[in-house]
């Protein structure tokens, strides 16, 4: 994981600078003076490139792989999870996390 932003306070006289580092163009969409921000790209252990995106003002945040679209959702500073508007769950470091009983239900099944 490369960190590029981390707890940036977006201001008025930084913020074409702070757009300037953030990759994903629809990324870049959801910043605004006022925010405070962390950016980071990453390569998973399933060797897909990505961006995440984290408000740490609205608790919003956002994961594109590759050339895929951001997916949105709520963040949880106490985990360090998205939790995307469609359900799945990603690290910052772009792995989705399953829950217990995924896993449990998948072993049984096995």
């Amino acid at each position: 994981m490369k960190t590029i932003l981390k707890r940036a306070l977006v201001t008025p006289g930084n913020y074409p600078r702070i757009l300037t580092r953030i990759v994903p163009p629809n990324q870049r969409d959801a910043i605004r003076p006022g925010l405070v921000v962390s950016h980071y790209a990453f390569n998973n252990s399933q060797d897909l490139h990505g961006y995440m995106i984290i408000s740490h003002t609205t608790r919003r945040a956002g994961i594109c792989f590759s050339a895929e679209r951001t997916q949105w959702g709520r963040w949880n500073e106490e985990t360090g999870i998205i939790t995307t508007d469609g359900g799945r769950r990603y690290t910052r470091l772009g792995e989705e996390v399953h829950d217990l009983r995924d896993q449990v239900s998948q072993v049984v099944l096995c």
